[in-house]
């Protein structure tokens, strides 16, 4: 038998407070137990409780982000090593036309004996169970079915979400990832800067949705005064944005019976339990969590009104959003809110072949994805480009979007026939 401890803390509370006992047994016979313990002061239970582990969510990553030694990898002066594609595809062919570095992964052996340049794509998203790592695969999976167009290999790549993945291309090891608008405005305004960093497109809504019990009687934000709530551990992203937006209706932690500060991972727990009324996610739809926690007879509210309204005018990287009806369980109405857009990212120095040909390839079959993955359902083809880039295109965005008149300057060098012997010949600095 292997006994876990499962601890919810409370915080922003002046009164006694009592742990509950959690048991859970698994199938295969784990059982997960706690304890009950008096605590005098919410500080002195918090300060003997372990700290919760945080799982793998998208979006709720800030803790514990380990940078790596500095690169020493050069090109066109910066940091570049990119994880998952082989080294062919950003160091520059070695001046011998007959070395192996020349002769390596950049081509592929046809059948006939010919040599066909082949490309490679990563995209740095979420946990494996997360709605980053869903979108990368799905639009790894649509670039594998148009490959005789543009021989780009996709391949999706797993993370701790948005905070790893702005880590790693301030390392220097991505070409492409998942993040959210509102850090492509910080990056663009220096609030948190990331070198390098370049828009690619905004893909799903990460719309804000309450999930609140049935019995607890929430309509709306106005309604959580009185009620219990989960708001995330100190220092995560979901925790900055329900105290902005309880701040926009003038609610205060200490308006509220109870407020677990826990990893979001608890929160289907907590509602399936009756420790807490309601709690809030800033996420792709539809996601599991969510679909998990309403058969505990719960329901999902929007975030909008007035005041929310105001939270969107006063931030350029938050935007009005719609869900569509039925998205979730006995959602027969669409739903108001509010929230990010998902922002695709690359870096300075990933080949503008590839940028091109991934953005292109999203946008041309916006459609065709809506019908095969839910969670583009809300996004519409023009809003790609125009809301959330706020940082420059890279140029092989700015190629396809066509920004400027010289955005497409780089596609001569990938119009002549592919030849081992004149590549070191070009004096192009990008990948040959």
């Amino acid at each position: 038998m292997v006994e876990l401890t499962l601890w919810f803390s409370s915080d922003g509370l002046t009164k006694p407070i009592r742990w509950t006992i959690v048991s859970l047994y698994l199938v295969c016979g784990v059982s997960v137990a706690g304890y009950a313990q008096d605590a005098t002061t919410a500080d002195s239970a918090q300060a003997s409780a372990p700290k919760a582990e945080v799982f793998d969510v998208d979006q709720y990553d800030a803790d514990d982000i380990k940078i790596s030694d500095s690169n020493p990898d050069m090109v066109d002066g910066w940091l570049y090593k990119p994880d998952a594609i082989p080294l062919s595809q950003y160091r520059r062919k070695s001046q011998d036309p007959d070395s192996l570095i020349a002769l390596s992964n950049a081509t592929e052996i046809m059948g006939d004996g010919k040599s066909e340049r082949s490309y490679y794509a990563a995209i740095y998203s979420g946990s494996t169970n997360g709605v980053y790592f869903q979108v990368a695969a799905k639009i790894c999976d649509m670039m594998r079915r148009s490959y005789k167009r543009h021989r780009v290999h996709c391949v999706p790549l797993r993370s701790q979400g948005v905070g790893s993945n702005i880590q790693l291309m301030k390392e220097g090891r991505v070409q492409l990832a998942i993040v959210q608008s509102n850090n492509n405005w910080e990056a663009q305004a220096g609030v948190n800067p990331i070198p390098g960093a370049r828009s690619v497109m905004s893909l799903h809504d990460e719309m804000g949705l309450l999930i609140v019990r049935q019995d607890s009687e929430i309509e709306s934000i106005a309604d959580l005064r009185g009620k219990r709530i989960n708001i995330g551990p100190e220092g995560s992203a979901s925790r900055e944005l329900w105290l902005e937006l309880l701040g926009q209706y003038d609610i205060t932690l200490d308006d509220m019976e109870t407020v677990y500060s826990v990893a979001q991972d608890y929160n289907r727990l907590g509602i399936c339990e009756d420790y807490i009324d309601a709690f809030g996610l800033w996420i792709g739809h539809p996601a599991s969590i969510i679909e998990d926690s309403l058969a505990c007879d719960a329901k999902v509210i929007g975030m909008g009104g007035p005041l929310t309204q105001k939270l969107v005018s006063a931030n350029h990287y938050f935007f009005d959003q719609v869900l569509p009806a039925r998205t979730y369980d006995r959602q027969e109405q669409a739903i108001n809110s509010y929230g990010f857009k998902a922002s695709l990212m690359a870096y300075e120095v990933a080949d503008p072949y590839v940028v091109y040909w991934v953005t292109r390839i999203i946008h041309e079959n916006i459609e065709q994805l809506k019908t095969e993955f839910p969670t583009f359902r809300s996004v519409m083809a023009d809003d790609m480009y125009e809301k959330g880039n706020f940082l420059p295109f890279h140029k092989g965005a700015a190629c396809y979007w066509e920004t400027d008149l010289h955005a497409c300057d780089w596609q001569q060098f990938y119009n002549e026939p592919d030849s081992v012997s004149n590549a070191a010949n070009t004096p192009y600095t990008y990948m040959q």
